[in-house]
């Protein structure tokens, strides 16, 4: 299924050298079956009241001439970053339905994102398929280096034949060059008995000193034991990403959990495991929210905070203070220039059992330095219908696996995913076949809140 005039799975980031400026990126017309047929991008020079649309030629659809780095079907997990001068960095995951040729590729702006270089490929891998010998490039983030503009950082998953592995590429020339990546961690040994088989959902934050931290989520698997744990854990390095410490850092163990529709069991494809951290600049603090299953056996959003660069971490705290019957979901994590720290998090507290829709909210729960609760804010004025949204073929509605949360000062500024409550009947499991849905199912909407 094509969703046309469908948006989904923004993020955001804001300019240091000018917090009216932001750049929002997303997907724009989802395919149900993975990727977009095009990536979105719009930018704000006026704080978030008005937004400029502006087109990046990741994929054929969207531009890119036969021959050049976006000459590609489909483009997936939109990522922004701005370096200190104001710089921007848009990085992408490029790809052909059939044949499975894919890679990373990324643009830069400097004008605040009016205008965008053509992209240029990081790493890509052709098509070997059938044979199942193809490279997969997934889930990428891009991170430019704060205190150093010619700095920038990329991290995603390589799949090859069965085998996982984290890599980081790196740019010392404001992202016009980039290096290779660089494998930081593939199948080991976690402890004696155990090995971790899996990392994903990398992101990479700058702590004060220049230190960089890597976080994700990893599957563990006791061979003594047979038994199979996740876990959210971290990579270090002291060197701008030269080299990384050779044992990763364990977070904490969670069971893993997603959202799903209470009447009709559809799933919601939210964050899943995969985990998002922010760095208080002044400090070095950091912070980390994810999700996992509750003693209900339903999903809930947590967040933890480190004050030793990662090494240590406090027990997760849960968010929502709705209880654990309230299924809470799909979590991002800011700290503003007064330390205060934001967790934006997706739930169906308002929801009423046995009506047409299935009534989501987003809100923004606020915390003190040390995770003490100070306040929660709604960042949706009414409901929306979660059962409007995509489907993602099995997985269920898809608001996206991540959503923006970025910070202006002391104000949190937002950029995620909500339906448009159209009334229109749910089909799940998906006819098989390809079809056109060409309704505005979903947008991406901006919210900026002050504590």
């Amino acid at each position: 299924m094509l969703y046309r005039n469908s948006e989904t799975e923004p993020f955001l980031a804001v300019n240091p050298t000018d917090p009216n400026n932001m750049i929002a990126v997303w997907h724009q017309d989802r395919w149900s079956n993975g990727a977009a047929q095009g990536l979105g991008a719009a930018y704000t020079v006026d704080g978030g009241m008005t937004w400029t649309p502006v087109d990046v030629p990741f994929t054929r659809c969207s531009g890119a001439q036969p021959g050049s780095a976006g000459d590609y079907g489909r483009a997936s997990d939109p990522w922004v970053s701005f370096g200190p001068d104001g710089t921007a960095h848009f990085m992408a995951l490029v790809a052909d339905n059939t044949p499975n040729r894919n890679g990373m590729a990324v643009a830069r702006s400097t004008d605040g994102g009016d205008t965008w270089t053509e992209p240029q490929i990081i790493k890509a891998n052709p098509a070997r398929d059938p044979v199942g010998a193809s490279l997969f490039h997934d889930k990428n983030s891009i991170t430019a280096d704060p205190f150093d503009p010619d700095l920038v950082y990329a991290t995603w998953t390589l799949f090859r034949n069965g085998v996982t592995s984290l890599v980081v590429a790196r740019s010392t020339a404001g992202g016009e060059k980039w290096g290779p990546p660089i494998p930081i961690a593939t199948f080991g040994n976690v402890s004696p008995a155990k090995v971790a088989f899996f990392r994903q959902g990398a992101q990479i934050v700058v702590l004060p000193d220049g230190t960089l931290v890597n976080a994700f989520y990893r599957i563990l698997f006791d061979q003594k034991n047979v038994v199979v744990t996740f876990e959210q854990a971290l990579f270090r390095s002291t060197d701008s990403g030269k080299h990384w410490e050779r044992m990763d850092i364990a977070v904490a163990e969670f069971a893993p959990a997603s959202a799903i529709d209470p009447e009709s069991g559809i799933p919601v494809r939210d964050a899943s495991q995969i985990p998002d951290i922010a760095v208080n600049d002044s400090n070095g603090a950091l912070y980390l929210t994810w999700q996992r299953r509750n003693g209900q056996g339903l999903v809930e959003v947590v967040v933890s905070r480190s004050i030793d660069g990662g090494f240590t971490w406090s027990e997760p705290i849960r968010v929502s203070q709705q209880g654990e019957i309230v299924q809470s979901f799909l979590p991002a994590v800011s700290v503003n220039d007064d330390g205060t720290v934001g967790v934006l998090y997706y739930d169906f507290r308002n929801d009423m059992p046995g009506d047409a829709p299935l009534s989501t909210d987003v809100h923004l729960a606020l915390f003190d330095a040390n995770l003490a609760l100070q306040d929660e804010q709604p960042l949706t004025h009414d409901s929306f219908d979660m059962r409007q949204m995509v489907l993602t073929g099995p997985r269920g509605y898809f608001p996206g696996d991540y959503v923006g949360l970025d910070t202006a000062g002391n104000d949190f500024v937002a950029a995620f995913t909500v339906a448009n409550n159209l009334g229109l009947p749910v089909q799940f499991p998906q006819p098989p076949g390809l079809f056109v849905d060409a309704n505005n199912r979903q947008d991406i909407v901006f919210a900026r809140e002050t504590p």
